[in-house]
């Protein structure tokens, strides 16, 4: 018989950015709270708040913000830095100009481009995948294979070599 232990945090004293998408693909399997449990502060940009409240009250993300009360909004100081990253979407640019202000280390995005910039930029990319493996691995979760279906059945494609790898990290494949 195998016992649930108690899971550990260990990060609590890390800081992270979040973006859009990834928001939105914790909300769909149900694993927003992994970002409290994993970070002493979650961040969001006004306008990626924007991004999300932009689906109105039945849009996916809405309802878990506001029951969120953990969560950092804030505005980016300096608009024109946002402008500087040009080839990325507002809410993207606002997430790595936000972490860079605020001297976060870490961000959560899952658009390549912006992951490639912000690496470029110094900073640390976690994906919602990313994220999962994370917390199966401090004993958060039982099993990532659950969230990753629904986050698939619900529209958001995520290529299957990644899907197949972080399965495989995770023990799951």
């Amino acid at each position: 018989m195998k016992y649930w232990r108690k899971p550990e945090v260990t990060n609590k004293g890390k800081r992270v950015v979040v973006n859009t998408s990834p928001w939105i693909a914790l909300s769909i399997c149900g694993q927003v709270s992994l970002l409290e449990k994993l970070y002493a502060d979650v961040y969001i940009p006004y306008r990626v708040k924007e991004e999300i409240m932009a689906g109105g009250k039945q849009g996916i993300g809405v309802h878990e913000l506001k029951a969120c009360p953990w969560v950092r909004t804030e505005n980016v100081s300096d608009i024109d830095k946002v402008k500087l990253l040009y080839e990325l979407e507002q809410g993207e640019a606002e997430v790595i100009i936000l972490a860079k202000e605020k001297r976060i280390k870490q961000v959560m995005i899952d658009e390549r481009v912006a992951r490639l910039q912000a690496k470029v930029l110094g900073l640390d990319v976690i994906g919602t995948l990313g994220l999962l493996l994370k917390a199966k691995k401090k004993g958060l979760l039982l099993s990532i294979k659950p969230s990753i279906a629904r986050i698939l059945d619900n529209g958001i494609w995520i290529k299957d070599e990644i899907v197949n790898g972080i399965l495989k990290d995770a023990g799951e494949k």
